[in-house]
Formats: structure tokens, C-alpha cells, sequence
């Protein structure tokens, strides 16, 4: 379950080379084995489209959803990495390793054949608001250099907690608990894997969450595997993999990414809009009344008066902090009605 079926091409070149497509998002399902980076450029090369960013990196090792975006949709990335996240992860208690996931070297072998009270019990204090201290193999910036080249080249690494919400920790199915082979410096060792489920904030670590589980069991422990299955709104559904975007682009000789509309709706919460307030916002007018729990940021500048009717996007708006008056910011996302 955790790994997403997919092939992986040996460069992008080895992908069709779509028309220029719209701007809008991609729900990638991300292969175990490719960098985000490394899905991003395969995403160029089938959009036809050289400004293409990501929300949320994942690792080599991690599958799952990548969101990615596309041309002028790249300036919703700042909303899309602030969603929590829904992980399955893989843990091994009982061996810990210097990136606290599986790509590291091993750091300790402690052995642990743990039973699922006793893992239930250690993930209790973990769950609501915690300080994390993110592992030193990570893109965290220290003195304007990434903590994974520090810790690349030998260097104390020394990073800050920080303080994030794990608003789901539970343990799935049972665990199980095998040995593990060792070499001429070490001896066999028992190990337990178990799998959990993860919903958190953004800005949390699995990989940290992993080796502090394993530190206060007192058996160390790693990632072993990881699989992102919702960011915010966005679900496993609505992914599509590297192999069935470039089957679109064979097809269709474009690819057809997630309107900037539905972009949209998928991350602010919607406000319906009654005639007065769609003459309001498309004369550049603040609203007005008790509409507090909308998201924020832009008027849609080129389509100033869509019709109510429809049901297309007016603004996106930015309640005020001292009244019940909602102004709006400039960001100018431009609609691309998607048929």
C-alpha cells in the first residue's frame, strides 16, 4: 500500500513533450524512488511549461501526492503547503539510522519485539500540539545553508523545535516483529514494524516523528516507508501517476491540469455571492457583514462581472482585523474556465 504502481522514464526527455497547457494543478501520485524535484522537471516537459513548482516536498523514499502547479497557479503554493497532511507511515523499532529513514546508515541496533499496547501507549503523548525538532537530513535552513549539506559534510548540526500539531496518531493492524540478518560487526537482531496513520500540520517531520517514538520506547527507531494520501482537500482520487499524465499527453497532445476556478475552491472555504455583492466586488467595493470565515487575497481583475448565475469565481476576499468590512488584495489570479 505503500508504494504508488507506476514506471520511472531514466530522464524527462524520455517523456512526450506536451503543448503549452493552461495554468492550473496536477494531483501527481509521486513514485517511491524520484525526488520532488525530479517530478517537478517530468511535469515541465509534459505541460509544455517552464514555470512549474510543488507544495510539500516529499523524500525519494515517500510516495503519494504531490501537488503541483503550473504556470501562474504556482502563486497558490504559499496556501497549499500551509494544509495539514494524511500520511500512512512505516516504522522500524529497533535499529535507527543517521537520516532516521531507511536511505541512512545505521546508528544503533538495539533490537525491540514490541508489543501494540505498548506501542499505542508511546504514541499518546505525541498527538495535539508538540515541539518537533526536525531531523538534521532536512531542507530547514541554518544560517542560510540547508541542514542536509551541513550534515552532509560533517558539521554539528544543531536545529531549533518547532512547534507543530499531530491531530490524528493511531496504530494500524498489527505489528509485526522479525529478525533482522547482521554482518561480521553485528549480530542478528529482532526488529518490530508497525504502520501508522498520521495527520498533521504542516511543517511536520514523519521521519522526526519516527526517531522520538523509537527514543522514548529506548530501542531507536526509522521510517521504512511513507505515503502521503491527502493534502488538505486533495485526496489519492484525484492523483494521477507519471505514467497516466504522459498516456494524456500521448492521447491529447496536452495536458489538462485542474482549472485555476477549482484550484481555488479546493482551498478556500466558499462564500455564495448575492447580487448586491457581486456588483460590489466587480466595481472594486468592499463587503460588508458577518462573512469573517472566508479565505483571502484577490479580486479576478479580467472577468469584472461574471454573471451570478453561473456559479463562476467573482474574488477571492480577505476579512479585516478591526471590523466585519472585507477589503481584498491584489493578487490577480485570472479565471481559466475549463470545458
Amino acid at each position: 500500500m505503500f508504494d504508488a504502481p507506476d514506471f520511472l522514464p531514466d530522464c524527462p526527455a524520455d517523456l512526450p513533450r506536451g503543448e503549452t497547457c493552461p495554468p492550473g494543478l496536477v494531483i501527481v501520485d509521486k513514485p517511491r524512488g524520484l525526488s520532488s524535484n525530479a517530478v517537478a522537471s517530468r511535469i515541465r516537459r509534459l505541460a509544455g511549461q517552464k514555470k512549474v513548482g510543488y507544495a510539500g516536498t516529499l523524500d525519494p523514499l515517500a510516495t503519494g501526492i504531490l501537488i503541483c502547479a503550473i504556470g501562474k497557479a504556482t502563486r497558490l503554493l504559499q496556501y497549499l503547503t500551509a494544509h495539514d497532511k494524511v500520511y500512512t507511515a512505516r516504522v522500524r523499532f529497533g535499529i535507527s539510522t543517521d537520516t532516521d529513514d531507511a536511505l541512512g546508515q545505521v546508528v544503533s541496533r538495539a533490537g525491540a519485539a514490541l508489543t501494540p499496547e505498548g506501542i499505542a501507549e508511546a504514541l499518546v503523548p505525541w498527538r495535539g500540539p508538540v515541539d518537533q525538532i526536525p531531523a538534521k537530513f532536512s531542507a530547514i535552513k541554518i544560517g542560510g545553508k540547508r541542514a542536509y549539506d551541513l550534515a552532509r559534510a560533517g558539521e554539528n548540526v544543531e536545529i531549533q523545535p518547532r512547534p507543530v500539531t499531530i491531530h490524528r496518531l493511531e496504530l494500524r493492524g498489527t505489528p509485526v516483529i522479525e529478525t533482522v540478518a547482521g554482518d561480521e560487526s553485528n549480530p542478528p537482531v529482532r526488529v518490530t514494524d508497525a504502520e501508522l496513520l498520521v495527520h498533521c500540520s504542516a511543517g511536520t517531520y514523519v521521519r522526526a516523528l519516527a526517531r522520538d517514538l523509537g527514543a522514548d520506547l529506548g530501542v531507536g527507531a526509522h521510517l521504512t516507508a511513507l505515503r502521503r494520501i491527502s493534502v488538505g482537500s486533495y485526496g489519492l482520487d484525484q492523483a494521477q501517476s507519471l505514467s497516466e499524465l504522459r498516456a494524456e499527453v500521448e492521447s491529447r497532445g496536452v495536458l489538462r491540469p485542474l482549472g485555476l476556478d477549482a484550484a481555488l475552491l479546493g482551498i478556500f472555504p466558499a462564500l455564495p455571492g448575492d447580487e448586491a455583492q457581486v456588483r460590489a466586488l466587480s466595481f472594486g467595493q468592499a463587503l460588508t457583514g458577518p462573512i469573517r470565515d472566508t479565505a483571502a487575497t484577490a479580486l479576478e481583475t479580467t472577468n469584472p462581472s461574471p454573471n451570478a448565475a453561473t456559479g463562476s469565481l467573482l474574488a477571492v476576499t480577505e476579512p479585516t482585523t478591526d471590523s466585519d468590512t472585507v477589503s481584498y488584495t491584489h493578487l490577480t489570479l485570472p479565471t481559466t474556465p475549463y470545458v
